[in-house]
């Protein structure tokens, strides 16, 4: 049986281009959207007004098909009276009719990041022309890094809730990704930033699931903080995994780990069996790294392996969803070991 449904609401359009296209769109959303979600989770598609099937309808097929829950997604932009208003009261509505199903309405898309970069995508698409008549002019070396800070800087400031702490981490991240959305989806634990710190400023240890978030890490800051940085795949490479226990190179190689992680920085920029594992080591071992940096990409495993790292009371940084990979985490750690070089009165100069 499903977990729950999901219904992305449109406003519908008149006409015979309308009856065509409201439907075909609906339905590229709903399938690209669908392997987003968990598994048992139904998404289908409505118009508020103009085209079918109605928002009753959709409640009334997902019923059908046994769902307990219901989300009301609106594919709205801006929160005007159809969100504000004529939405909130159908929900109503639908609670009196069909009082044994839950329903939620989600916010609708609002001024997200993503498409703050779509209007800039389509003035391109429409003007390519603007871009092709730029040419860039020589920038000076020294000045790069400081215009590109700038650039972030302005991207940031469409991002709220991200603490002064915090937010060192993100305008690293951001720049070296090139990706303004991900700040808003770097998520902090408790006390995050200054136990990294700390533990640098204590030399601890740094490991790594992956030899390329290995490589991108700034090896003279490390050194410069009196800091070890080992590859836990790299310490694997002559062992065969365990096939019995169907178990991952990655999540064997975390497993041999063991009690050096105790105190430790663990940066993961690739697999989720590794960010498992050491979720599995902090439970039924008691070990306690100082800080975990989970950044695991893909599709299987990632998302969630980063929720169970947000439910633990460990000091972690990570991005939600199914973002991640080598990049990012690299530029959490660089930019730790930047603050904590800097406190010692090392510069980062020609990294």
């Amino acid at each position: 049986m499903p977990q729950a449904g999901v219904i992305i609401l449109c406003h519908g359009s008149r006409g015979e281009r309308g009856a065509v296209e409201v439907p075909e769109t609906l339905g590229r959303i709903t399938e690209g959207v669908k392997p987003l979600l968990p598994t048992g989770v139904e998404v289908t598609g409505a118009a508020l007004q103009f085209n079918r099937p109605t928002l009753e309808e959709a409640v009334v097929a997902l019923m059908a098909r046994g769902v307990p829950r219901i989300v009301i997604m609106p594919y709205f932009l801006l929160p005007g009276r159809h969100i504000t208003e004529d939405i909130p009261q159908l929900v109503e509505k639908l609670k009196d009719a069909y009082r044994g199903i839950k329903f939620t309405m989600a916010k609708p898309l609002g001024s997200q990041e993503y498409f703050i970069g779509q209007v800039a995508r389509c003035i391109e698409e429409a003007a390519p022309e603007l871009w092709l008549n730029t040419h860039p002019s020589p920038t000076p070396p020294e000045d790069i890094e400081q215009r590109s800070m700038a650039i972030v800087e302005s991207l940031l400031a469409t991002t709220p809730g991200i603490g002064e702490k915090e937010r060192l981490v993100v305008r690293r991240v951001v720049h070296a990704s090139g990706d303004p959305q991900v700040a808003s989806l770097l998520k902090f634990g408790p006390s995050a930033i200054s136990n990294g710190l700390n533990a640098l400023a204590r030399g601890s240890s740094i490991f790594t699931d992956v030899r390329m978030v290995a490589t991108g890490i700034n090896s003279r800051l490390v050194a410069a903080c009196g800091c070890s940085l080992t590859c836990a795949m790299a310490e694997m490479e002559e062992q065969e995994p365990s096939k019995e226990n169907n178990t991952t190179r990655a999540a064997a190689a975390m497993y041999q780990l063991g009690e050096r992680l105790n105190g430790a920085i663990v940066a993961i920029g690739n697999a989720p069996t590794a960010l498992l594992a050491l979720l599995d080591l902090i439970d039924h071992a008691q070990v306690k790294p100082a800080l975990v940096v989970g950044m695991p990409v893909g599709f299987v495993q990632a998302r969630e392996s980063k929720v169970e790292l947000m439910k633990r009371d460990v000091p972690h940084i990570t991005v939600a969803g199914t973002r991640g990979g080598s990049t990012i985490a690299v530029a959490t750690i660089n930019a730790l070991l930047k603050v904590a070089a800097e406190r010692k009165g090392i510069t980062s100069h020609k990294q």
